[in-house]
C-alpha cells in the first residue's frame, strides 16, 4: 500500500519500528521535506525543520548522558570526540538507512528526481526530526529507549578502550605524507540550497590534481566526505612503487 504519489504511509513505519504514536500528525511531519510542502501549497512550518531543531538537542542529551555514565574514567576531550562521531550527519544518516526511513519520506517530485531520497543530509535531518516527534509524543524515556537502540552498535564501539575517531582528513594527510607527497588542499567547487540549509561540494587536491570530492551541510562536512572519497580511490589505485 502506498500514498502521496508512492510514499509509504507513516503508520506503516511506526508499526515497523515498534512505536505507538498518539499523534500520527507528528510522525507525518517528521517525514515531510520542505520540497513536498512547497509543491502542495503548504506552510513551511509543516515540514520537519522545526522538529529537526528540537531533535538535535534531544539526541545530544541522550547520547551525552549515556557516554557520561558508561565511561566514568574518560575525560571531557575523550567524551567530546566520541559524542561528535556518534552524532555526525553521516552517523545519523547511516542509522536512518538501517531503520529503513527513506521509503517513508514525503518529498517534492522535483527534489526526489535529483536523488533527494538517498541524500545523506536529508536522512540525517529526518533521523533528528523523528527523534523529536517521539519525544513530543511519548516523552523522554521512550525517546531514550529508541535512540539507544537505534545507535547501539555505534555507542558500544565508542565505549571500547581501543576506539578511534573516524577522521578521514587526518588519515588522508598521514597517507600522503607517508608517500612523500604534500599536504592535501581543499577547495569549494559549488554551493547551493537556501541560507538555512546550504549544501557545499568540495574537491580535495594533491599536487594540483583532484583526488576526491564530497558534499555536506557545511564546509567541514564536505571536506570530510571528499577526504573519505580520496582514501577510497587511493586504496583502489595506490601509487606505483618508485
Amino acid at each position: 500500500m502506498s500514498s502521496d504519489g508512492g510514499h509509504r504511509p507513516a503508520a506503516e513505519l511506526a508499526k515497523a519500528l515498534g512505536l505507538e504514536f498518539r499523534d500520527q500528525g507528528l510522525l507525518r511531519q517528521a517525514l515531510t521535506h520542505r520540497s513536498y510542502v512547497n509543491e502542495n501549497s503548504g506552510d513551511d512550518a509543516d515540514s520537519y525543520e522545526r522538529l529537526e531543531f528540537l531533535g538535535d538537542v534531544v539526541v545530544r542529551l541522550i547520547v551525552s548522558e549515556e557516554l557520561y555514565h558508561r565511561l566514568p574514567d574518560c575525560d571531557e576531550g575523550g567524551l567530546t570526540r566520541r559524542w561528535t562521531a556518534l552524532l555526525s550527519q553521516r552517523a545519523l544518516a547511516i542509522a536512518a538507512e538501517r531503520l529503513g526511513l527513506a521509503p517513508y519520506l514525503l518529498l517534492g517530485r522535483g527534489f526526489e528526481s535529483t536523488g533527494g531520497r538517498d541524500s545523506e543530509a536529508v536522512l540525517g535531518d529526518v533521523m533528528e526530526s523523528l527523534i523529536a516527534a517521539i519525544y513530543l509524543d511519548g516523552g523522554y524515556e521512550a525517546t531514550r529507549k529508541f535512540v539507544l537502540s537505534a545507535l547501539s552498535a555505534e555507542i558500544d564501539a565508542a565505549c571500547q578502550p581501543d576506539w578511534r575517531p573516524d577522521n578521514p582528513k587526518a588519515e588522508l594527510q598521514e597517507l600522503l605524507q607517508s608517500q612523500g607527497r604534500p599536504t592535501p588542499v581543499y577547495q569549494v567547487v559549488s554551493s547551493s540550497g537556501p541560507a538555512h540549509q546550504p549544501q557545499f561540494t568540495v574537491e580535495v587536491m594533491a599536487e594540483g590534481s583532484p583526488i576526491g570530492s564530497g558534499s555536506g551541510r557545511n564546509k567541514n562536512a564536505a571536506e570530510t566526505e571528499a577526504a573519505r572519497a580520496a582514501l577510497a580511490a587511493l586504496a583502489e589505485s595506490p601509487p606505483a612503487a618508485a
